[in-house]
């Protein structure tokens, strides 16, 4: 086994880390938006948090630095390569747009939803952060541009 082949092995290792985050995080969010009991919702966002924290933030970051090596492995040059570009582009709106605003929902959720468990029943912070679809929303965004970051990966166009 050479680099390259080392470098693709890992890179696909991140890439199914991500995947795999975000899908756990995506199914607690939408158990917890769809459940009307409080403590499953409460539940839910905690498990949501966990799972990002573990999974999904640490494999984007490792999908990310991965590829990069991959890629300039490959010599490939970084910079000039259009289909290259775009790549690196849906990568940055994943890491620095969709995971903040995903995690910022969420944690805004998870703490409603703890301080509505203490409180003994629901409250209006913990309704309002249930009635904002954003984490849903970045995270649905996310999940969308896995195919197109995969589809240039593997077609490289």
């Amino acid at each position: 086994m050479d680099a390259t082949q080392a470098f693709a092995f890992v890179h696909i290792l991140a890439a199914f880390w991500y995947v795999a985050g975000l899908t756990a995080v995506q199914l607690s969010l939408v158990r917890a938006w769809q459940s009307e009991d409080q403590g499953v919702r409460a539940d839910s966002l905690e498990e949501a948090s966990h799972y990002q924290g573990i999974l999904l933030v640490p494999g984007a970051i490792a999908s990310v630095a991965s590829g990069l090596f991959l890629w300039a492995q490959l010599d490939y040059d970084l910079i000039t390569t259009p289909w290259l570009l775009c790549l690196e582009a849906l990568y940055l709106v994943t890491l620095l747009v969709c995971l903040p605003l995903t995690g910022i929902g969420l944690r805004r959720a998870r703490v409603a939803a703890l301080r509505a468990r203490k409180a003994g029943g629901t409250t209006l912070e913990f309704e309002q952060a249930m009635s904002d679809g954003t984490p849903l929303v970045v995270g649905g965004i996310a999940t969308l541009l896995v195919p197109a970051i995969a589809a240039l990966s593997i077609f490289r166009p």
